[in-house]
This record gives C-alpha cells, sequence and structure tokens, in this order.
C-alpha cells in the first residue's frame, strides 16, 4: 500500500516595475541674472536594457462534462520534453447497464479476478468504472506511465499504445495498467459487489475504495517528473470524497492521484 505525500506546487506571479528619477535642479534669487554661455550638448548616457522574465501561463482545463464522474489532468516531463495527459473516468455502471466493457475486463482478467474472489468470498462481480486517456504534446523517448484506473480488483487498458495484459497465474498484469506512447486509450475497472445490496450502494462502496489518475511506473527507461497536477470532481465524487476521507497525491516524481488513503 502507498501512503506517500508530497506537497502540492503552488505558482506566483510576481510584477516588475521600472522606475524612472527626475532630478531637478534649484534657481538662486536676488543676485544678478547669469549671462547665457554657449556649452557642448549633453550626450545621453546609455542605459541598460530591462529583462522582465516571461509571466508563466497558468494551467487551464476544460470543463468537466456533466456525464463525468472526475477527471485528472498532469503534465509528465521528462528533461526538455513534455506531455499533457488527460484521464477521465465516467460513471460507474453495473454489469448490466455496460454489459460489453463488464464481460472483457473479466474475460481480460479471469485470473486475477479469482484470485481475488478468494480474498473476497463473499462478493461478486458487479460492475465496472470506465475511463479515457487523451493527451496533448510529444511523448518523451523511454517513457512509461502506469494509469490508475478506479478499482481495486483488475483492470486493463484498450490502446495500441498500452501495454499487453499479462494474466498468468501468479502475475499481477491486471493490477495497473502501463501505457508506453502517445495516443488515446480506454480503461476498465472491475468493480464487486454484495449480492445482499443493491447493485448501486455496492457501486458507491467500491468507488469510495478506489484510486484515479497517473503514477511513475518503476520499470520506465527514464526519469518522469509531474507538475501541474488539476483534480475535477463532479457533485457525486466530491460527495464521496468527503465521506470517505480522499486523499490527493501530486506532483515531483510520483504522479497525479486522487483515492482511498489506503491505495493512494
Amino acid at each position: 500500500m502507498r501512503r506517500r505525500k508530497l506537497p502540492s506546487t503552488r505558482f506566483a506571479v510576481v510584477t516588475a516595475a521600472v522606475l524612472t528619477v527626475v532630478g531637478l535642479a534649484g534657481c538662486a534669487t536676488g543676485g544678478p541674472a547669469p549671462s547665457p554661455t554657449a556649452s557642448e550638448s549633453a550626450s545621453p548616457s546609455a542605459t541598460a536594457p530591462v529583462t522582465v522574465d516571461p509571466t508563466q501561463q497558468p494551467t487551464t482545463v476544460d470543463a468537466l462534462p456533466g456525464s463525468a464522474f472526475l477527471r485528472v489532468s498532469a503534465t509528465a516531463e521528462v528533461g526538455d520534453e513534455e506531455v499533457r495527459l488527460q484521464l477521465t473516468f465516467a460513471r460507474a455502471q453495473t454489469g448490466v447497464a455496460a454489459p460489453d466493457d463488464f464481460a472483457a475486463v473479466q474475460e481480460e482478467c479471469a485470473n486475477a479476478i479469482t484470485s481475488q474472489l478468494e480474498i473476497y468470498p463473499l462478493l461478486e462481480p458487479t460492475g465496472v468504472i470506465s475511463s479515457q486517456l487523451a493527451m496533448v504534446g510529444d511523448w518523451p523517448e523511454g517513457m512509461t506511465v502506469a494509469v490508475v484506473a478506479g478499482g481495486i480488483i483488475a483492470s486493463f487498458g484498450d490502446g495500441t499504445n498500452v501495454a499487453p495484459t499479462e494474466d498468468a497465474v501468479g502475475m499481477f498484469g491486471c493490477t495497473v495498467p502501463i501505457v508506453t506512447g502517445p495516443g488515446s486509450a480506454e480503461f476498465v475497472s472491475l468493480l464487486l459487489g454484495d449480492p445482499a445490496v443493491s447493485d448501486r450502494t455496492d457501486l458507491e462502496q467500491q468507488i469510495a475504495l478506489g484510486s484515479f489518475g497517473f503514477e511513475s511506473d518503476s520499470g520506465s527507461a527514464v526519469e518522469v517528473r509531474w507538475r501541474d497536477c488539476v483534480i475535477q470532481l463532479s457533485s457525486a465524487a466530491q460527495r464521496i470524497a468527503t465521506a470517505s476521507g480522499w486523499t490527493q497525491q501530486t506532483q515531483g516524481n510520483f504522479g497525479c492521484l486522487i483515492g482511498d488513503e489506503g491505495t493512494v
């Protein structure tokens, strides 16, 4: 379980003002009026140019769609290269409401799910939470990034830029999907539930235990630095976050995450 907490980064904008000082010459009274004398014109003195550092632009994001549960946006940086990543989560759905995703995650992660049901024998697959990845910028060469897709049982990704799922017995290939390059992708995470409880209640309880966002991949060939982490919550996500005491961990070499303190 990860319990690392890193401080958020704040940016201050400082405006520099250039002041000009003008000297005033005094005139004496009561004496003879001075007669004007010719003199050479004074050459203007050269002044050093004033350099003003460019103001850093604030991080901006689009409004959260009404159909979304939450969205995590962050910039992954390697040296001088960077890419802006955005992961938008839809609201959790029951297996009946999202049959294709529900069937796909159970097929892709059959062994992982079986092992988890041995740990939670009173629960059963109930629904899913899905998310979509979008990005802007050049993907740094050698970088891989982990996507924390919401659930804690099994998750997989679909896209040419997602590492293939490895679901052999004893493997953890369905734990955290890995993004290996540029392009869009979709992710599905399974949610369990108690057969004696309503599916909607089950899904909310499982979501409360999950975590959402990006984190550095230990297998990345290059070290990734994270900045400009923005987390947008719907009213439903805000209510769950407050009731469950969600933790947010951002920036540095860790990632950009929000979720249950025991999983973030």
